[in-house]
């Protein structure tokens, strides 16, 4: 990201993504498409498993389910080598995923969907457009979240710590942490996006 942005930090980078920056999301797929990308083709090729997604659906459902779950503040990054690590793990845990469903017994090839089940999202579109698509997911996102859940998140993206929101609402912080966790997956099970 400090190619994109190169004079502000990397904690300023990441508050402009969890805060749904258009140019910070789009930098952010600029760079990190390509990285994620070419590490996870050759495990679909090796696995055999270029009929039910490619190197395109992981990378979206990767990028996809960071920012969603960024804006939840369900991460603490420190540095861009903790970004990348935690991308990484990101992408072999949907690649795992995705093989243990494609080599569950009596595999009907029929029913297979890909990682991502939006259309805004599957497109094999390279870093600017992919960046726009993430944006338009974001706003589809917000859209599902109910009055309650959307103050919490944009508390959380201005950059509240849950302490300074539990002190403003008067519930407990873990009690607030868990409401938008469960409001994020809540809205990604109905997008069809895995986290």
């Amino acid at each position: 990201m400090s190619d994109q942005f190169p004079n502000i930090g990397f904690e300023d980078q990441l508050r402009l993504l969890q805060a749904g920056d258009e140019r910070a999301i789009e930098a952010f797929v600029a760079q990190y498409e390509p990285y994620i990308r070419r590490a996870i083709r050759f495990r679909i090729k090796d696995a055999a498993l270029m009929a039910a997604a490619d190197s395109v659906d992981v990378c979206q459902s990767v990028l996809g389910g960071f920012l969603l779950r960024l804006s939840a503040g369900d991460y603490v990054l420190h540095s861009e080598a903790d970004l990348r690590g935690l991308l990484m793990s990101i992408a072999k845990k949907k690649f795992s995923m995705l093989r243990r469903r494609e080599s569950a017994e009596k595999r009907d090839r029929a029913k297979t969907h890909s990682l991502e089940n939006i259309p805004e999202v599957t497109g094999h579109s390279q870093s600017p457009e992919a960046g726009l698509e993430l944006t338009e997911l974001a706003m589809r996102v917000q859209q599902r979240l109910t009055a309650h859940e959307w103050e919490l998140l944009q508390k959380r993206r201005s950059g509240k710590s849950w302490n300074e929101i539990e002190d403003e609402l008067k519930v407990s912080a873990t009690v607030l942490k868990k409401r938008l966790s469960r409001a994020i997956h809540r809205v990604a099970v109905e997008l069809g996006i895995e986290l």
